[in-house]
């Protein structure tokens, strides 16, 4: 009965905030207050506290030249960014898990790995592999059994480790990584059946997601079919909304050949309306292959741009208003969260650098990229039970609202930039009143309101993250004009969240 509350309050919660979302895309003239009210007396779905994540090429398990591993207990710096970022759940995967040019990691490696995880407090999504040296097909089904053995037994190998010291810190398995290779279903299914029966075997309470592809309805709905009943908990997904950073992915072969696309168009995209077509195109095909199914779904490779991310968008500002946004519409359609890929360089046969990293190694520790700080904001505002936000007329700003205990969190993103763009007078009106005295907010911004700007051009409340993970941000109170409302000026290409204490 709970299960089916919960889905039917997803339901509800998501209509009312898609017509928010979409009257909050179009133009406005920002010479009026803006009145945008807040109904916190029908609180939908709870967002899962887990929602925020990262996700990581299995690559990076492995020592480097050195022989020191990035994922280590004693990686303070790391451990640090992950906290204060807020980041809950980190996936191992990508590309590299199932590379033939890839070492399958060491019970070392694994070890060290999870260390980690435990010290930064996340719950890990572990992918092994599944593609064999060869891709098999219909016709040569006994070539590929040498493969198949190997994968399952590596796999059940470090289930056991995983089930025997660090069960608390595991969310689930995911077996392989964009499973295209297979091109027959039946054998698809078979070849993940058996790496699921090989961890079952070790670890017999295991849950399992899948089938970490590119949209596929098709495919989640068959996974849904068969392995609902066989601890597949959660359908997951991969989804680079903005399309391939290069004009010519055929290239990879020869990097230097690689022609990226126009990254001022790019950053435009970004932050245009029409993305939320793309997300509701996708999202659509999700929830018609879960109907009838109590599965819930999470995208666990997430970013821009895909192909490692594109120079000039992916690393610069505007992909930190992005995710801001991009997090709050998964969550209030109802997705368990999303893992952003990062790195220092992504990619399995082909590694390129990283441009659409949230961080990247630098002398001091991490070079925290914009994409960060939109992650770090949406931790901020992003708790507890979704909340309906209307008004009455169309503008170009979002606004999400959460409630928390007794705690109202409203996130705010103006989008309009550029020389003509002007700060927007916002007054947010509750149906409850609220103790005057604690209304606080906290900017999202870049120096002149640059969605250009890099690194070293953006702050949160006020201050950047440092390189040891460290971040000194403020929040700065807000004025009520009475019991019920608060008002705010919202400058151009900024975003905030808004914190109010219902008595």
């Amino acid at each position: 009965m709970n299960n089916l509350l919960e889905f039917l309050a997803r339901k509800l919660i998501t209509l009312f905030l898609l017509a928010a979302v979409l009257l909050a895309a179009l133009p406005v003239d920002a010479s009026e207050p803006l009145v945008i009210s807040v109904n916190t007396s029908q609180p939908g779905a709870e967002i899962s506290r887990d929602a925020l994540g990262l996700s990581y090429e299995t690559s990076l398990l492995l020592p480097d030249a050195r022989g020191v591993h990035y994922f280590r207990a004693d990686n303070k710096p790391l451990i640090t960014l992950f906290k204060t970022i807020g980041v809950k759940s980190l996936r191992i995967g990508g590309n590299s898990v199932d590379a033939p040019n890839v070492p399958v990691p060491s019970e070392a490696d694994v070890t060290a790995f999870f260390d980690f995880a435990k010290a930064a407090e996340v719950k890990v999504i572990y992918s092994v592999r599944l593609e064999e040296p060869q891709s098999p097909d219909t016709t040569n089904l006994a070539t590929s059994s040498v493969g198949s053995l190997a994968n399952a037994r590596s796999a059940a190998r470090f289930a056991k480790l995983i089930h025997d010291h660090y069960a608390d810190s595991l969310d689930c398995f995911a077996i392989g990584n964009e499973p295209g290779y297979f091109k027959d279903y039946a054998l698809y299914r078979a070849k993940w059946k058996a790496i699921r029966d090989a961890i079952a075997a070790v670890y017999p309470n295991a849950t399992f997601c899948g089938p970490d592809q590119n949209p596929s309805p098709e495919l989640d709905a068959k996974m849904a079919r068969d392995f609902a009943s066989a601890g597949l908990t959660q359908i997951t997904q991969h989804s680079y909304p903005f399309g391939c950073a290069y004009k010519n992915p055929q290239a990879k072969t020869n990097v230097a050949d690689l022609i990226p696309v126009n990254a001022a168009e790019s950053r435009e995209k970004m932050l245009s309306p029409k993305a939320y077509d793309i997300y509701e195109k996708i999202y659509k095909g999700i929830a018609g292959a879960l109907t009838n199914t109590w599965l819930a779904y999470r995208l666990t490779e997430v970013n821009s741009y895909w192909f490692s991310g594109l120079q000039g968008a992916s690393d610069r500002y505007a992909a930190g208003l992005w995710a801001v946004d991009y997090l709050h519409w998964w969550t209030s359609h109802g997705a368990n969260g999303m893992n952003f890929h990062t790195g220092d360089r992504t990619g399995g046969d082909v590694s390129l650098s990283c441009r659409y990293s949230a961080f990247v190694t630098s002398a001091n520790g991490y070079d925290v990229r914009p994409l960060a700080y939109g992650m770090k904001l949406f931790a901020l505002g992003g708790r507890g039970k979704q909340l309906i936000v209307t008004h009455p007329s169309a503008t170009n700003l979002v606004a999400y609202a959460t409630l928390d205990s007794k705690t109202v969190f409203v996130t705010l993103i103006n989008k309009s930039h550029g020389p003509t763009a002007t700060n927007l007078d916002i007054q947010l009106k509750l149906d409850a009143p609220i103790a005057i005295s604690t209304a606080e907010a906290i900017f999202l911004e870049a120096k002149n309101g640059d969605i250009a700007a890099g690194s070293n051009g953006v702050t949160l409340g006020g201050a950047p993250i440092k390189e040891d993970g460290t971040w000194n941000g403020r929040w700065t109170s807000v004025k009520a004009p009475d019991n019920n409302s608060v008002t705010v000026s919202l400058p151009p290409a900024s975003a905030a969240v808004i914190r109010m204490n219902l008595p």
